[in-house]
C-alpha cells in the first residue's frame, strides 16, 4: 500500500509537499485567521456543490454505483458535510449558510434516505433537527420522528457480526451499528430527538443500540475502536493492529456532538463523558510531528507517508470541543488542537479546496493533495468553528448557549 501510495503521488508531482514531517505549529492562531480559512472552505463547496464528483478520488476498489456518481442531497456523505455546516453557521457573519441548510431541507420535504434502519441514511437528521430547536416547523421533525418511531415499532436484535454487503444478510450488522462510523451517524439524531420531544424512549433506545456496539468493536487494550468485526485480526505493516482514522474520527465527533444533547441528571450521561476522555487521551499519544493523525493510528509515518484531512479534522474539533467544554484539560490539549490546526490549515488551496481526504472507503486508504469530499469538508468547518471559540472568537450569545 505504501508503495502504491508514493508511485501515485510521484507520478503528480505533489510527494514533497504530502510528506513534509516538519513539527506543526503549536502557536495558537489568531481568531480572525481561524474564521477566514473556514469561510473560505465554507463558500468554496457551496460554491462547487452541485459539480462535487469533479473533485473527488472515485474509489478504485469497490466501483458501486453510489460512489462513482453524484452523490444524492440525503446521503451520509452530504449528512456529514451539513453537519460541520450547521456548527460554522452558528459563528458565521451572514445566513448563507442557514439559507443553504434550509434549501436542501425543503427540496427533500426534510425526509431521511432510502434505508429504513441504516444509521448512514439517517445522518441528515442531525441538521433537521438543529433547525428545529431554532425556528419550531414541525416538518422539520416529523419524517425524522416518524422513521424512528417505526425502528421502535420494529427493531431488530441481532448480531452485528459484519455479513458483508449482499442480501440476504447473515447478520444484523447494516440493521443495527455493526460498524463504527454509524455511532457518528445515527446516535446524535436519537439524542437529539429525544431532546427536542421530550421523550426518553429515544434517547433509551440510542443507548441501548450504542452500548452493543461498544460491547463488540471497542478494544481495551489501546482504548480504540475497531472499525467492523473483520479487523480483529488484520495488521499493520508494523504489526499493529488497524485502527481506522476516520473511522474513529466519526465515533469522536459523534460524541462531540451527542454529549450537549445528554441530559445533565441522566444516569447514562457518564458513560459518555468518559469515553470521550478516554478516546481523547488515546489520541494525544498518536498525534504525528506533523500534526495530523495516520490513516492507520498505529501504523505511524513508515506505514502511511501521506497525510489525511478527514480524520484529523474530526479529531481537532473533537478535542477543541472537549477544552471549550472544560471536558478536556486546557493545558494539556491545546498544544495538539493547535498543531493539527495548523497542519489542517496548510491542505487547503488559494480557491478554498480542502486537499488529503480519504475517498470513500472502510479502512486506511490514499489521499490527494488535489481532491476533496464533501465530509471531510464537514469535519473541518466542524472542526474550525470550535478552533475559533478556542482561540477567543467573538460568539453570539444564541451559539453559546
Amino acid at each position: 500500500m505504501k508503495q502504491r501510495m508514493i508511485s501515485v503521488l510521484l507520478a503528480s508531482g505533489i510527494l514533497a509537499g504530502a510528506g513534509n514531517y516538519a513539527m506543526a505549529s503549536t502557536k495558537a492562531p489568531s481568531p480572525e485567521s481561524v474564521k477566514a480559512i473556514t469561510k473560505k472552505v465554507a463558500d468554496w463547496q457551496i460554491e462547487t456543490f452541485d459539480d462535487h464528483i469533479d473533485y473527488r478520488a472515485l474509489p478504485t476498489s469497490r466501483k458501486s454505483f453510489r460512489e462513482t456518481k453524484p452523490y444524492h442531497d440525503l446521503t451520509w456523505h452530504m449528512g456529514a458535510l451539513y453537519v460541520g455546516m450547521d456548527q460554522w453557521r452558528t459563528i458565521a457573519d451572514t445566513p448563507d449558510y442557514t439559507e443553504f441548510l434550509m434549501e436542501i431541507g425543503e427540496r427533500n420535504d426534510w425526509e431521511l434516505y432510502e434505508r429504513p434502519y441504516h444509521a448512514d441514511d439517517h445522518t441528515v437528521g442531525q441538521f433537521y433537527l438543529s433547525l428545529y430547536e431554532e425556528f419550531k416547523d414541525p416538518a422539520m421533525l416529523k419524517p425524522v420522528q416518524k422513521q424512528f418511531d417505526w425502528i421502535l415499532a420494529n427493531p431488530k436484535t441481532g448480531s452485528i457480526e459484519f455479513c458483508g454487503y449482499k442480501k440476504p444478510y447473515t447478520s444484523d450488522c447494516h440493521y443495527r451499528w455493526g460498524w463504527c462510523d454509524a455511532l457518528f451517524m445515527a446516535p446524535p439524531v436519537w439524542a437529539r430527538l429525544a431532546k427536542v420531544t421530550g421523550e426518553s424512549k429515544y434517547l433509551d433506545f440510542m443507548d441501548q443500540e450504542y452500548h452493543t456496539t461498544y460491547d463488540v468493536l471497542w478494544d481495551k487494550e489501546e482504548c480504540l475502536f475497531f472499525r467492523d468485526t473483520r479487523y480483529f485480526t488484520r495488521t499493520e505493516e508494523n504489526g499493529e493492529k488497524v485502527f481506522w482514522s476516520r473511522g474513529n474520527g466519526w465515533v469522536f465527533g459523534g460524541l462531540a456532538l451527542m454529549i450537549p444533547d445528554l441530559p445533565e441528571n441522566w444516569e447514562g450521561r457518564a458513560f459518555y463523558v468518559d469515553l470521550f476522555k478516554t478516546m481523547a487521551g488515546s489520541l494525544k499519544k498518536l498525534q504525528r510531528e506533523d500534526g495530523t493523525w495516520s490513516m492507520g493510528l498505529l501504523g505511524g509515518t513508515d506505514g502511511y507517508p501521506i497525510k489525511e484531512t478527514s480524520g484529523t479534522s474530526f479529531f481537532t474539533f473533537g478535542l477543541a470541543w472537549g477544552i471549550n467544554t472544560g471536558l478536556l484539560d486546557r493545558a494539556t490539549y491545546e498544544p495538539v488542537v493547535f498543531k493539527a490546526w495548523d497542519a489542517l490549515t496548510e491542505c487547503v488551496t488559494d480557491e478554498g479546496l480542502l486537499g488529503f481526504v480519504q475517498p470513500v472507503g472502510a479502512a486506511p486508504g490514499d489521499s490527494f493533495a488535489d481532491k476533496s469530499e464533501v465530509y471531510g469538508v464537514g469535519a473541518f468547518l466542524a472542526a474550525g468553528t470550535e478552533v475559533y471559540k478556542l482561540v477567543g472568537g467573538t460568539v453570539p450569545a444564541e451559539a453559546s448557549e
